[in-house]
């Protein structure tokens, strides 16, 4: 009776174990995606930031190269539809990367939608990107 007793105090602590540690892993898997989903959202505006200072750039490079207005607006027009593609790619591949289990950890599914998230966690974004100078 006593050995019963004994495997089953064991069995007992050893899959309370498993558990709580199946717990903590499960919850940090999931602030690792809720992480993953702001630190890639935020590059990802730092990118277009930085391309669109390369419009104003090319586009005032074009004026003083006495280029036609016509040219300067097709450029301006060229530049606006392949920034829209890469918001809507660069989103669809952000969603389509979560399996179905992690799906409902998703806030956003378009656009408009991941910048409100991206807004709602505007300063844990910024405290990542930022560079800290006492490095």
């Amino acid at each position: 009776m006593e050995w019963a007793l004994c495997v089953l105090a064991y069995l007992f602590g050893y899959f309370t174990c498993k558990t709580f540690y199946f717990l903590n892993a499960t919850r940090s898997s999931f602030r690792l995606i809720k992480t993953s989903q702001l630190i890639s959202l935020g590059i990802i505006v730092r990118g277009i930031e930085h391309y669109a200072y390369s419009k104003i750039y090319r586009a005032e490079k074009m004026r003083d190269s006495k280029e036609s207005s016509h040219n300067i607006m097709a450029f301006i027009h060229r530049h606006e539809d392949e920034l829209a593609i890469y918001k809507q790619k660069a989103i669809t591949e952000i969603v389509e990367c979560h399996s179905k289990s992690f799906k409902p950890l998703l806030e956003f599914d378009d656009w408009d939608s991941s910048m409100l998230y991206l807004n709602k966690h505007k300063e844990f974004v910024a405290q990542f990107l930022s560079i800290d100078k006492e490095q």
